[in-house]
């Protein structure tokens, strides 16, 4: 007799070319953040759940972000699972350095191209599919699933997944599973810490010729970029159980991350991302500011990385700081069910066992650990996530789909 799981397994693999229509179509809606509008975007997904006989509902607290929220109940009582994707991206910056162009979602070489291909549409499509699978068979499932599709995710902004969790707490639930990117040999149980700075220094400024009356701004900008430098020395302990977890699969981080990203994910980071300052170039500036980006491991806080920051920009005449924006680190239990479960179901897929890290960057599952909810990111590769030709791999989005959906399946079934 053939289970539950095996003809949900075929139907995925019926369903791929539709799969890849639908991701197609959805890239083709530009759907930059700034300034963030996905109107057009989202009337896609609600076609989409609308042709199913899906109910859903639209909460759009800021004009042009809306988010939506669709949920069922299974054929008894269990666990409350979240799906969570967002349909925001990057903008797509200087269109010549595309070799596709970003908003037609070409598919070639076994990869489809376009900008939000990998961050994170194609894990927005996943969870979609996954839910519109198990609402299908509801009856056969325990508990309930719940599909979050947010706005405003790319600039951590107010009127997206943040204000679901803060207004609508029924979107909490017991877990929560992102598609966001990680690779297929990874899954995500958390993620480093921001800390966002803005330092300006101010002198009198003075003539071009006349350097004597005045120091010069951008110099001794300079200088103390020289020493927060220093910051990076920051490391988490070496004897935590996450640091031992993490040079465990070093070799696995730099297959997600790139080459070197095993080498910094236990390691405070900084990169200087805007500096400004000066008007001519016969005057001694007056001002110059710039603006510093900190990641922070888990077991590294903020205001060990505060209070060194701030003796440093003490030493500068002049120079001053203010915090711009911060998020703490967070993890979840690497042992949790649905971590289980995404491996399983990986590895009986595509014969790939992705293994527990954290990431580098942040998204939307973050605020669910904030909530005390365990939050999990499994999703293809970021390949040019953030800059141009960005792409996801035709076979690597197909098993994350399969595997969101077998996974959701496992957590949702004795």
């Amino acid at each position: 007799m053939t289970s539950i799981k095996d003809e949900l397994r075929l139907r995925l693999s019926e369903r791929e070319g539709e799969m890849l229509s639908f991701l197609r179509r959805l890239i083709q809606i530009p759907t930059p953040n700034p300034p963030g509008d996905t109107t057009a975007a989202m009337d896609l997904v609600a076609q989409f759940l609308s042709q199913r006989g899906i109910p859903y509902e639209i909460v759009a607290p800021h004009e042009g972000m809306p988010n939506l929220i669709a949920e069922f109940s299974g054929g008894s009582d269990g666990p409350r699972l979240i799906l969570n994707g967002h349909l925001d991206v990057f903008p797509a910056g200087d269109l010549s350095k595309w070799s596709h162009d970003p908003w037609a979602a070409t598919e070639a070489d076994g990869c489809i191209y376009g900008r939000g291909a990998c961050d994170m549409k194609s894990g927005t499509t996943a969870l979609l599919f996954a839910f519109a699978e198990l609402y299908a068979i509801r009856k056969h499932l325990r508990g309930s699933l719940v599909l979050t599709i947010v706005s405003d995710e790319e600039t951590f902004g107010p009127w997206g997944a943040r204000y679901l969790v803060e207004h609508r707490k029924e979107v909490l639930g017991d877990c929560l599973l992102s598609g966001e990117p990680t690779s297929p040999y990874a899954l995500r149980f958390g993620e480093k810490g921001r800390l966002w700075i803005k330092i300006r220094v101010r002198t009198p400024g003075a003539h071009g010729a006349y350097v004597h009356m005045s120091q010069n701004p951008i110099a001794i900008a300079a200088d103390l970029i020289a020493r927060l430098q220093s910051l990076e020395e920051i490391r988490s302990p070496s004897d935590t159980p996450l640091t031992i977890a993490l040079e465990k699969n070093a070799a696995t981080i730099d297959k997600a991350y790139g080459l070197g990203a095993s080498d910094i994910i236990s390691s405070t980071t900084l990169n200087v991302g805007a500096i400004r300052g000066g008007v001519k170039i016969n005057m001694v500036p007056s001002e110059c500011e710039f603006e510093v980006d900190i990641r922070t491991p888990p077991d590294v806080s903020h205001d060990e990385v505060m209070k060194r920051l701030g003796n440093i920009v003490a030493i500068f005449t002049g120079a001053e700081f203010e915090v711009l924006d911060e998020d703490a680190a967070s993890t979840s239990p690497p042992e949790h069910p649905m971590v289980q479960a995404l491996i399983r179901n990986a590895k009986q897929i595509s014969g790939v066992e992705p293994k527990p890290i954290i990431a580098l960057g942040g998204c939307d599952a973050r605020l669910w650990r904030y909530a005390g909810i365990p939050a999990f990111v499994y999703g293809p590769s970021p390949t040019g996530m953030g800059t141009a030709n960005e792409l996801v791999q035709v076979d690597e989005f197909l098993h994350v789909a399969k595997t969101h959906t077998l996974a959701a399946f496992d957590y949702l079934s004795d």
